[in-house]
């Protein structure tokens, strides 16, 4: 038996769709469908390779400071397949060559054009919107608890918009001149992956009775188009036009997350916990901050007043 501990960093729950990111949860997703053991960590920091979510695999259970560190959604899970620790089996077992390599296009597909519009979505053209229905300035900045989280969420629905029109400029999209047009086309992504989806009352993808990497990457992006309540043109084609995808997400949700309701509920951010190492940082030098801003204040008004004050009867 395994001694590897492996604990999932991963965004605190939001509302409505549990995670913000398709990628946390189709890595949550496989860790569940293949029953492996893990812990999570809600936070914001982000790992080593700037990504979340990120694995960490902790070797010995009485060393802590001993573990592997991966980042990258596909890369956890190509690590997990391959580690024989872990029995992934189930969900690629007999999977022709042709089946595998329509799996590997809808994923780049979804995580290179489809998510990539979504994102375009949310954060470029209806950020208010999005951060509503999360509920992201409470539950991820903890906005009402830390003054901290509170500039931080002001700094990211600043940031955050023009940051990424440069984005959909540097992918084409704004070329096209009409938003709408773009969402089309991630619509029509939906629609082959609904042809792809067995109408004959088969659960997963290829008509296997259980689920693999391929489920668990287009729950985890899907998610965000059908259950946050932004009224996107994602959402509408999937009720409108996707019947078989509507039912694949409610029995993978029923299935692998029986708890998701439990889920939803609000947790702490460790990366604004005054225990984290990190606030603790930022303590020491927002108290240097403010004791030098107030010898900067007291220089100042020195000079100040010694500019300001007449040396002879002249100067007035």
């Amino acid at each position: 038996m395994t001694k590897k501990k492996l604990v999932l960093y991963t965004f605190p729950p939001v509302a409505n769709s549990y995670s913000m990111s398709p990628f946390a949860l189709k890595t949550e997703s496989f860790l569940r469908v293949n029953n492996i053991s893990y812990e999570k960590c809600y936070t914001s920091s982000f790992g080593r390779n700037k990504t979340i979510p990120y694995l960490r695999i902790v070797n010995d259970e009485q060393d802590y400071g001993s573990y592997e560190e991966l980042s990258d959604s596909n890369q956890i899970i190509t690590r997990l397949t391959e580690d024989p620790d872990f029995d992934t089996s189930k969900g690629e077992e007999n999977l022709s060559k042709e089946q595998k390599a329509i799996g590997k296009a809808c994923l780049r597909m979804l995580e290179e054009h489809t998510s990539q519009v979504g994102f375009y979505y949310r954060y470029a053209l209806h950020m208010h919107k999005f951060t509503e229905a999360t509920q992201l300035r409470e539950r991820l900045f903890m906005a009402e608890k830390s003054k901290l989280g509170a500039f931080i969420f002001k700094m990211f629905i600043r940031k955050m918009p023009p940051a990424w029109m440069k984005k959909a400029e540097a992918r084409g999209f704004v070329r096209y001149g009409n938003p709408d047009i773009v969402c089309e086309m991630a619509c029509e992504d939906l629609s082959v992956l609904e042809d792809l989806m067995p109408g004959d009352g088969k659960n997963y993808f290829f008509g296997r009775s259980h689920p693999g990497a391929l489920d668990c990457t287009v729950f985890g992006h899907l998610s965000q188009f059908l259950y946050i309540p932004m009224g996107s043109p994602f959402q509408k084609h999937l009720e409108e036009s996707c019947p078989n995808l509507i039912r694949f997400m409610a029995n993978f949700k029923n299935k692998v997350f029986p708890d998701w309701e439990a889920l939803l509920e609000e947790q702490p951010n460790e990366a604004l916990s005054h225990d984290n190492p990190r606030m603790q940082k930022m303590a020491k030098l927002k108290k240097v901050a403010m004791l030098g801003g107030t010898l900067i204040v007291a220089a100042v008004g020195i000079g100040v007043s010694f500019v300001l004050t007449p040396t002879s009867s002249k100067d007035v």
